[in-house]
């Protein structure tokens, strides 16, 4: 790795990804945004990625009005899924889905 630069380079927006967990959760990321789904910015709503730590599943959960969620997290789950990832909902909440990337 090149001092100063984020070892598995840049993604959307220019974040850095310093880590595989970073690289991964980009990998989940790419795959919402490619089937047309907006991510979560300040001033609009969308999917949130999270987690993917110490073997953990990442968390793609809705942010935005509780009336749009069942919706667009059947969207997220099509979307992982149909690209081969390991989908289930969170048991603790409706509007959060359980990631694994394929080993």
């Amino acid at each position: 790795m090149s001092e100063g630069r984020p070892e598995f380079g840049y993604g959307q927006g220019r974040r850095p990804l310093w880590s595989e967990r970073d690289r991964d959760a980009e990998r989940v990321r790419d795959i919402l945004r490619g089937s047309g789904l907006v991510e979560f910015v300040d001033t609009r709503p969308g999917f949130v990625v999270e987690g993917g730590r110490a073997s953990q599943p990442f968390l793609v959960a809705y942010g935005g009005p509780g009336r749009d969620a069942a919706m667009e997290v059947a969207a997220y789950s099509r979307a992982l899924a149909g690209a081969g990832l390991r989908v289930e909902p969170d048991a603790d909440d409706d509007q959060t889905l359980r990631v694994w990337l394929s080993s």
